[in-house]
């Protein structure tokens, strides 16, 4: 099913009386990459503290995720590792997994190491305007986490060789790979570092695992996902960054963050580069609510430079276990290249928990583009889904995405439509299956496409040999 989206409308009920912007440290959100729930209580655990333990998601929602046994109990889910997102948004004041809690106190027992792979076989159909194409193609990815009670480090790397037949036989190749170290500099200090990369055929992404961001105790694709496979050769998309950030009360934390990303499509000769640097500071008023200031500034150079800088403001809000809402954002001074000298950045993400099974999530943001389109200084985004489990390795999902972005020296227009519906469940003997149904539609400088693409991925892992049958908790 296709939905047609307006993107009027669609942005104007995001926008509408929210203040948006990639927040750093997300008290709601809850993700299952923080400080263990179930280690032994300290001072800084007690009742009284505002900013208390994260409990568990109860599982990751992304396939490689489950494909490499991950959940939210034992190690973190390939969405928390990689930044997927042009900032990464992980939370610096919650680990991921270093055994601290909100004073950064460490838990004096040595946490366990995991070392995890698995192979598949990915088959898929592309049907589009102008021609049809498949491809066919192996895969496989690896993870490791190194945890001690002080730092810990994680790796993760999924790649794939495919035979994609479009207009004759073409070897393609994608990898995608990141790596998190974090730690305590000492009780009051946390730093976290992280690199990632992509590297390869750009249109195999259309068939390979989505990208995905967390949003409260899920996952979801990330919104950019419309513009996959508009370019036909190959890509390096990277992004590096250090973080530092410090309890200054109970109720109370301070960040700083650099990032620098990278896109390169190399056989079409565009490269953009982006730095960004960022402090924030966050409050908890209540056990359920936090706000803050957050300022900053960016730098994009390459087809469409824009540098811009300026402060803003961040809440944080959670309604019980079940219900959760981040708002951020920033009002910048920007260079005339960015199209005005005023420009508004944000981003926002709901999350709803609808009893065991159902998760629900919005999210909108507004942020440079980082070479996601060519000629677009900024990118606006929106999207939504719903996941409801069967069993924790089993599920449905129905995910719909929008973007929007306009050429600052010519008004020309980019807009793009992404849906997709899927569903995974366990073969049994270390087998892990998934079928989807994806569609693109984009109106791009200069022309548009219309894509829908199946595919069929079939995982194994000698480590899944533990096939729960209960729905999540």
């Amino acid at each position: 099913m296709r939905i047609r989206l307006n993107r009027k409308t669609l942005f104007l009920w995001i926008w509408c009386g929210l203040a948006l912007y990639p927040a750093t440290i997300s008290f709601a959100q809850q993700s299952a990459s923080g400080p263990n729930a179930n280690a032994p209580a300290t001072a800084s655990t007690s009742t009284d503290d505002r900013l208390g333990p994260v409990e568990d998601r109860g599982g990751c929602g992304d396939i490689l995720s489950s494909a490499l046994q991950q959940d939210g109990d034992t190690s973190p889910c390939w969405a928390d590792i990689r930044a997927v997102d042009r900032w990464n948004t992980m939370s610096l004041a919650k680990g991921p997994l270093v055994r601290s809690g909100p004073g950064f106190l460490p838990y004096s027992e040595e946490g366990s190491s995991a070392f995890n792979f698995a192979v598949g076989g990915v088959g898929g159909l592309l049907y589009q305007q102008n021609s049809n194409a498949s491809a066919y193609a192996g895969a496989a990815a690896i993870s490791g986490h190194i945890e001690r009670p002080r730092w810990e480090l994680m790796y993760e790397d999924g790649g794939a060789l495919a035979n994609f037949m479009n207009d004759g036989s073409n070897l393609v190749g994608l990898n995608r790979a990141a790596l998190r170290a974090n730690g305590n500099v000492n009780p009051r200090w946390l730093w976290q570092a992280s690199a990632t990369n992509a590297y390869g055929n750009d249109t195999l992404r259309l068939f390979a695992p989505l990208d995905y961001r967390t949003v409260g105790r899920s996952e979801a694709p990330v919104a950019e996902t419309v513009a996959y496979g508009l370019h036909s050769g190959n890509l390096v998309d990277e992004q590096e960054d250090v973080q530092l950030g410090t309890a200054g009360s109970r109720r109370s934390r301070w960040n700083f963050a650099v990032a620098h990303t990278l896109r390169d499509y190399s056989d079409d000769g565009d490269k953009i580069q982006s730095i960004r640097g960022r402090a924030n500071y966050i409050y908890a008023t209540t056990q359920n609510v936090a706000l803050g200031f957050l300022a900053g500034g960016a730098s994009q150079d390459g087809s469409s430079p824009c540098t811009l800088g300026g402060a803003g403001l961040l809440a944080l809000m959670k309604w019980g276990q079940n219900v959760s809402l981040n708002l951020s954002g920033n009002a910048n001074g920007a260079s005339s290249s960015c199209g005005k000298s005023v420009e508004f950045t944000g981003d926002a993400s709901l999350y709803v928990r609808a009893g065991n099974h159902d998760d629900l999530y919005l999210t909108g943001n507004r942020d440079l583009s980082d070479g996601l389109v060519e000629n677009l200084a900024f990118l606006d985004s929106a999207g939504g889904g719903l996941r409801h489990r069967f069993t924790r390795d089993s599920s449905v999902h129905f995910d719909a995405a929008a973007i929007y972005g306009a050429d600052p020296k010519t008004n020309i227009a980019y807009n793009g439509e992404f849906e997709e519906a899927g569903i995974t469940y366990p073969l049994g003997a270390g087998f892990l299956q998934e079928t989807s149904y994806r569609h693109f539609q984009v109106s791009k400088i200069p022309g548009g496409d219309n894509r829908n693409v199946v595919t069929f991925s079939l995982w194994w892992s000698p480590r899944r040999n533990r096939q729960t049958s209960f729905a999540r908790p």
